[in-house]
């Protein structure tokens, strides 16, 4: 009996590790999964009415706002299929997944939601339908799914994204730990977008070279990455960052971020994601640097640090 059961679904986070805005324009990018960034949804049956628990929301379902209407479908959608419109449950959701930093929270919840009500109904859940219930969020949200951070925040491994034309997983076998830091400054998305494209109509050739430039070292950061060459993909990372920097989308509190993570030991260090705030990561050799680094970007200003070996 339904009334019995309970459903758990869980995912992570993801981070650009290179290639953002140059995505846009058909260049590669790489995301990796953050897994010490997760969100976990518990479904349980009661009484009465369907309540949904969080750190921001305490109410029924349909009390919803507008902030998370692509959540609130996804859910309509998943009763519906398993014929559950009318069955009282309280849905709690745990997560440490920062908002609007460019970490995939949206795709995460979308993911650990979908999870939890195939695992309530004890369903085979299947790829393909993980993906198609995600995207369904995302579309929602962010008006399109590119499916770079649905894959990301179910994969183990890292994911290679060409916009249109491949989507896949590969091995890595860097070495190194990954210090990643909040500005506590909202990333701007398509304020970022507009101004890259704004660069192009108004220097196109110089801009278009950045843009190029910016694929060549995502190609040569996935060499470094299956090779096991953290010292060269540090030096990569950081000239990356001022190739973003120089068209536009850095923000004051990600340069002093990132020039204090190199100054404390960083192989080198970058934004992530959209820019104009969110986060940044530095790459450092092992853990004692990746603890030196944090509290330097710490004492540098940063909202938050993690740390996740490679």
């Amino acid at each position: 009996m339904i009334s019995q059961m309970i459903g758990v679904g869980i995912a992570h986070a993801k981070v650009i590790l290179i290639g953002e805005h140059a995505v846009v324009y058909g260049q590669p990018a790489i995301a990796i999964p953050l897994t010490n960034l997760t969100v976990t949804t518990t479904i349980r049956p009661a009484f009465r009415s369907q309540t949904i628990e969080s750190s921001t929301f305490h109410g029924a379902l349909d009390e919803l706002g507008a902030n998370v209407e692509g959540l609130r479908q996804l859910i309509l959608r998943l009763l519906t299929k398993f014929k559950l419109q009318d069955t009282p449950f309280t849905m709690t959701i745990d997560t440490n997944i920062p908002q609007e930093r460019g970490f995939g929270a949206s795709a995460a919840f979308a993911t650990s939601i979908t999870k939890a009500f195939f695992d309530y109904i004890k369903a085979p859940l299947a790829a393909a339908e993980l993906k198609y219930f995600t995207d369904i969020e995302e579309s929602i949200s962010h008006g399109s799914a590119s499916g770079l951070d649905a894959a990301t925040v179910g994969s183990n491994d890292p994911i290679w994204f060409i916009k249109h034309k491949q989507l896949a997983s590969f091995p890595m076998s860097l070495t190194g730990t990954l210090v990643v830091a909040d500005t506590g400054i909202h990333g701007q998305t398509m304020h970022a977008v507009n101004i890259v494209k704004s660069q192009l109509d108004t220097d196109y050739e110089l801009t278009w070279q950045k843009i190029v430039h910016l694929g060549q070292i995502t190609n040569k950061v996935r060499l470094d990455l299956t090779q096991n060459n953290p010292e060269h993909a540090g030096l990569l990372f950081t000239a990356a960052h001022h190739e973003l920097q120089s068209l536009g989308i850095s923000h004051p509190k990600l340069d002093n971020l990132v020039n204090a993570a190199i100054h404390a030991g960083a192989l080198g260090a970058k934004l992530t994601g959209a820019g104009i705030g969110g986060a940044m990561f530095a790459l450092a050799k092992n853990n004692d640097d990746a603890i030196a680094i944090a509290n330097a970007l710490t004492k540098a200003g940063a909202q938050n640090t993690w740390i996740q070996p490679l």
